[in-house]
C-alpha cells in the first residue's frame, strides 16, 4: 500500500459506483476530463442547522484558469425507460465556458433503481444551480438532492437527502495538488501561481520512502524538466509511475517541484511555529531525460 503526506500524492484503490436502489453519490459521477474527482462534504444536510449550506452555494463560479462554470439540469436527447418504473430523461451537467467555447466536464445521470423505483437527483434550489468555487484548493461545491421515486408498489430504501459535495481537481491558485492512479500515473493541473511564483518554466517530480521525518536528500527523480514547452495555467500534466510497489508496512511519497527563472520551490514546512518554504538545496539533481 502506498501512502503520502504533506503535498504528496496518495495512492488509493479504485472507486466503484453505488448499488441500484441506493442514493446516487460521488462514486456515480462520470468525469470527462482527467484529474477531477468528487468528495462528499456533508453526507446529510439538516434543515435546522446546516441545510442552508447545501441550498445557498451562491455566486456564478469562475475557476483559476479563467473558465466560467455552470451546473444545470439538461434534458437527454434520448430518454431511457426503466423496465418497471418511469423514464430517465435528464441529467446534471457541469460545463465550463472558456475562450468562447463551452465544454461539458462532468455529468451525473439518474438510473433505474431496485424493483419499481428510480434513483433520481435534483439540484438544491433552482435547477440552474448557483455553485461555489474554492480557487485555493480547486474545488467546486454543489448542493444536490438524491431521491428515490417509486411506482406500482415499489419500495424505496431511502428518502430524499440533502448533500453538499465538492468536485476536486480544478486548477488551484498556488499549490501543486497531485492525484494518483495505482500502477499508472500521477498528475496535476498547473496552478495559477505555482508555489506562489508568477509562472513555472518546468516541473520535476521525485519519489522516496516514507520516513519520519521525510529525508528529501534521499529522494529519487521520477520525471525531470517537463513539459518540453513552458506550461500554461490549467494544463493537466501526467507522470508515468515506475515506482516499485513498497513491501507491506512500508510506503512511498511523491513530491513535485516548480522552477521559474532559476528559483525552485516544492511546498512549505513548519519549524518552531514558523512557516517557510522547503530548502530546494535538499533535493538531488534531477537530470532531464
Amino acid at each position: 500500500m502506498r501512502f503520502a503526506a504533506l503535498l504528496i500524492a496518495v495512492a488509493c484503490s479504485g472507486v466503484f459506483a453505488s448499488e441500484p436502489g441506493q442514493p446516487l453519490d460521488c462514486s456515480d459521477w462520470v468525469f470527462l476530463e482527467p484529474g477531477l474527482s468528487c468528495r462528499t462534504v456533508i453526507q446529510q444536510c439538516d434543515q435546522d442547522s446546516n441545510g442552508y449550506i447545501c441550498q445557498n452555494v451562491a455566486g456564478r463560479p469562475a475557476d483559476a484558469a479563467g473558465g466560467i462554470l455552470t451546473v444545470r439540469m439538461r434534458d437527454l436527447p434520448t430518454p431511457t425507460p426503466c423496465p418497471t418504473a418511469g423514464t430517465i430523461n435528464y441529467r446534471i451537467e457541469v460545463s465550463r465556458m472558456r475562450d468562447g467555447t463551452r465544454s461539458v466536464i462532468a455529468v451525473l445521470t439518474p438510473r433505474c433503481g431496485s424493483a419499481n423505483t428510480v434513483d433520481n437527483v435534483q439540484m438544491a434550489g433552482a435547477n440552474d444551480a448557483q455553485a461555489g468555487f474554492d480557487p485555493t484548493f480547486g474545488r467546486l461545491y454543489l448542493g444536490i438532492l438524491p431521491r428515490c421515486d417509486a411506482s406500482s408498489g415499489g419500495q424505496c430504501a431511502y428518502t430524499t437527502l440533502d448533500q453538499l459535495i465538492a468536485i476536486e481537481g480544478f486548477t488551484t491558485t498556488f499549490e501543486v495538488l497531485q492525484t494518483y492512479t495505482p500502477q499508472a500515473s500521477l498528475g496535476f493541473r498547473v496552478p495559477y501561481m505555482p508555489e506562489g511564483m508568477a509562472a513555472a518554466d518546468h516541473f520535476d517530480t521525485y519519489w522516496g520512502s516514507l520516513t519520519h521525518p521525510i529525508d528529501f536528500t534521499q529522494a529519487h527523480p521520477l520525471q525531470c524538466g517537463y513539459p518540453a514547452a513552458q506550461p500554461h495555467v490549467g494544463d493537466y500534466l501526467a507522470v508515468v509511475d515506475t515506482v516499485p510497489t513498497p513491501a507491506p508496512g512500508q510506503g512511498a511519497y511523491y513530491v513535485t517541484a516548480a522552477t521559474y527563472q532559476g528559483a525552485t520551490r516544492y511546498g512549505r514546512k513548519t519549524a518552531a511555529g514558523q512557516l517557510s518554504g522547503r530548502d530546494p538545496a535538499l533535493l538531488p539533481a534531477c537530470p532531464e531525460n
